[in-house]
Formats: structure tokens, sequence, C-alpha cells
């Protein structure tokens, strides 16, 4: 069976869009996405207040990082030295001549969040997952309008799934601290490469392939994916967390696949 026919029916069988009358944008894009399954965790709920001080740290993490790139500006703008010719000023500056150098545009950024999760702890499944399936680490950021999740496992990341197997990578975000993952990125693999799926469970919408806007590479043995901060409606302040799955569709439509979260148990918080 093609690939691609395969997510397709292994999207229709799943209990997490159909209960929530999730829809592909159209049927093209619902062909090049993942069978999502219902591999989203839970989170406890926080109290309002929580989010206050999050997003307080948020800003000051923001005003700490513009300070230090608004004092390299002013250092790089400094008046020239006698004899000293704008090139040469410029090379002193460490801006390749410029004298007004701007500043990095993630030096107001928070700083990345990472997860460190245990080998050997993928669970479930009817047969062993590879090593490949085993995340051993997870980091976080944003930079400006755009979040970066790289996800590293136990092995290198194939960049194609070879006979009847899959595998699902996706990260999940509770933004109103309700304990309710809102917003849902995926990546999945068959044998055509990876693929990328959304599901906004606020509006009730998932999306597929290129619609997305998700990006996806492999690095060695990490699988890094990036999205806009519209993905996630917009916030700064969230928890989250991620996971893997492998194992055939019909057993990721079941809930039957091995599968990996980190954490194991609960969400992180972003800003760290």
């Amino acid at each position: 069976m093609n690939s691609r026919v395969a997510r397709q029916l292994a999207l229709l069988a799943v209990p997490a869009l159909v209960a929530t009358g999730c829809s592909a944008a159209s049927s093209d894009d619902a062909v090049a996405g993942p069978g999502m399954s219902d591999l989203a965790p839970s989170y406890d709920s926080r109290p309002a207040q929580h989010r206050d001080e999050a997003k307080e740290k948020a800003a000051g993490q923001r005003d700490e990082g513009g300070a230090r790139a608004r004092g390299s500006g002013h250092e790089a703008a400094r008046a020239p030295q006698p004899g000293e010719s704008p090139k040469t000023r410029g090379q002193r500056n460490g801006d390749g001549g410029s004298t007004n150098a701007a500043p990095a545009a993630s030096a107001s950024a928070p700083r990345p969040v990472t997860v460190r999760d245990p080998s050997g702890d993928v669970g479930g499944g009817v047969e062993q997952a590879p090593a490949s399936a085993d995340i051993v680490a997870v980091s976080l950021r944003r930079r400006g309008d755009v979040v970066e999740v790289r996800t590293t496992f136990a092995a290198a990341v194939p960049s194609r799934q070879s006979g009847s197997k899959g595998m699902n990578v996706a990260s999940f975000y509770d933004v109103d601290d309700n304990g309710i993952v809102d917003y849902e990125v995926w990546a999945s693999l068959a044998d055509d490469g990876w693929g990328t799926g959304h599901l906004d469970r606020r509006q009730e919408k998932a999306t597929f392939g290129p619609s997305t806007g998700i990006r996806v590479s492999v690095e060695g043995h990490t699988l890094v994916t990036r999205f806009s901060v519209v993905r996630i409606g917009g916030a700064d302040v969230f928890r989250w967390s991620a996971a893997s799955e492998w194992g055939s569709y019909e057993s990721m439509a079941s809930s039957t696949s091995a599968r990996d979260h980190a954490p194991d148990d609960g969400a992180v918080d972003y800003p760290g």
C-alpha cells in the first residue's frame, strides 16, 4: 500500500481527530500529513497568577537581552582613535567595517529550555522500537516569531521509513494553564520522507503538509522542527512537552504504538 494512502487511512481512523470533529484543509494536504494519534498528554491545571509570574520572567529576559544588545551597539559606534581608518575601526568593533553594528535578532529572546529524557524508556508496542525512536533530549526556544524544537534520539534519525512502519514526533502546548493541550505540532516519517501536521484544538481544526508552514530537517541524531509562533496562538509563555511513537499505522490509530514522552510525566515551562 502506498504510504500516503496508508497515512490517510490512519487519519480517518484516529479517535483524537474524529472525536473533536477536526477536518483537514484539503484532501491533498491530508494525504501529505501524518496520521495523528492520541499521543497528546494532559497536564495539571494551575492558578492564573502563575501565568502572570511567567510573563514577568519572560519580559525580564527580553529586557536583559535587549540591554546586552544595546550595549554592544554603543560600543561598536565609539569614537575613532587618532590615525584609525574606518576599516580598522570596524575590525576592532567586530562588525567588518560598519560603525553601526545592528544587534543580533535573537539577543532579546528568552533562553532555550531543554528536557533530558532517559534512554531505553520507550514503552508499549507489539514490536521493539528502534533506538532512533528513543528520545534522550528535547530543546525548545523562540527566536522572534519562529519556534524551534530540537528532538534528539538515541540513534541517527532516518530520512525515510522502509516497510509498513511509520514514526511520529510531536510537541504539545498548553497556553492558558488549564491542563489541556491547545496546539499540537507533528512531524511524520514514512517511506517518502517527513511530512507535517498541525492540530488546533481550540478551533477544532487540523491542517497537513505545506499549508502548515512547519519545516522539518534532520541533523544526525536530532530532528529539528521550526514553525511560526502563530501555530501556538502567538504565545510567548506556555507549558509544553514532546513525544515520539513508532509502529504500524494501525497501531498508531489504535493507541498500541511504541511511545516515548519527554518529560515522562507533566510538562515544562517556557520560558524556563
